[in-house]
């Protein structure tokens, strides 16, 4: 059995009582699941949607970044 999802680890960002973004990795970390993939589901039926709805919330958007990733590009220096 693997890690239960715990969604207690978010109440204190509700609590605040202010609006707050919440970053794929953020909620890996705090609830021990991945965010789920899909953004209607996370919108709306997902347990995660479900508790803000409890917590006076409602999920706006889900925005999606491009991560930039670096690659080194390497050539063999011509003989003399």
């Amino acid at each position: 059995m693997g890690k239960k999802l715990n969604l207690d680890a978010l109440d204190d960002l509700f609590e605040q009582g202010k609006d707050f973004r919440l970053s794929d990795q953020e909620y890996a970390k705090r609830v021990g699941y991945p965010l789920p993939q899909s953004k209607d589901y996370i919108k709306n039926r997902s347990p995660f949607a479900v508790r803000a709805r409890e917590k006076g919330f409602v999920v706006v958007d889900v925005e999606e970044q491009p991560i930039i990733e670096r690659t080194v590009i390497l050539k063999r220096k011509a003989k003399k």
